[in-house]
């Protein structure tokens, strides 16, 4: 997005995100009512955004239980992430059939693969599901607008595929924070806890106050005849 509007505000002619197209922003060439001189920038936008998309597979596959479903998860991730790079290898001037041919996989397939993974999460991981969902119901819808141009072409086309990336930042964002609170945050913890032990302090506790015991010695009373035979 950021190099969206910096590609665009290079164009000599106004750039409209509502009506133009984004692999407009990404023409070499120069004709009349369109150029984008800083077109590399946005080239190179889709191919560091597949190579991403790739990075996240990998880390996606960790998450997602074996089974026919993250094979198929798994795939269409690939499938994007190489359609998103040759976006960016076969700008639109190369010819219709070859970007058309770039685009359209991960064009389909970043919708499917959210619905994927919002099934496949529903009875695990109940607020990933959540996300998936509305992110995939997001880019049907703005896809169906814009396929019914009911919308103008640029305002739909970013309706459909601004949901992936979307869904790509904040997911990614959230397994980077539980994996430092279980790690970086978790380590600190325990740092704090070896230099700066916490020392417990309780009161005194009182004695039991007990009475002096006195002992009192019972001497027998000697009587006069055995005083006198201890003198003797």
């Amino acid at each position: 997005m950021l190099a969206e509007v910096f590609t665009a505000a290079a164009w000599s002619t106004p750039y409209s995100f509502a009506q133009d197209s984004i692999s407009s922003l990404g023409v070499t060439t120069c004709e009349v009512g369109s150029c984008s001189p800083m077109h590399d920038v946005m080239n190179s936008a889709f191919v560091a955004l597949g190579v991403l998309t790739l990075l996240g597979a990998l880390f996606l596959h960790r998450h997602i239980r074996s089974g026919r479903e993250k094979k198929w998860i798994l795939s269409l991730a690939v499938i994007i992430a190489v359609s998103t790079a040759a976006t960016g290898l076969f700008p639109a001037d190369d010819g219709t059939i070859i970007h058309w041919s770039a685009v359209l996989p991960g064009f389909v397939a970043r919708h499917v693969v959210l619905v994927l993974i919002a099934w496949h999460m529903w009875h695990e991981k109940r607020l990933v599901a959540l996300w998936s969902g509305l992110c995939a119901l997001v880019g049907l819808v703005g896809a169906g607008l814009m396929l019914g141009q009911a919308l103008h072409f640029g305002l739909g086309e970013r309706l459909a595929l601004y949901p992936l990336p979307m869904w790509m930042a904040v997911t990614g964002m959230a397994v980077l924070m539980g994996l430092a609170r279980r790690t970086v945050f978790r380590n600190v913890e325990f740092s704090l806890r070896t230099f700066h032990p916490r020392t417990v302090t309780s009161r005194p506790r009182r004695s039991a106050v007990t009475a002096p015991r006195c002992s009192i010695e019972w001497q027998p009373r000697t009587s006069g005849v055995d005083s006198a035979e201890t003198r003797a």
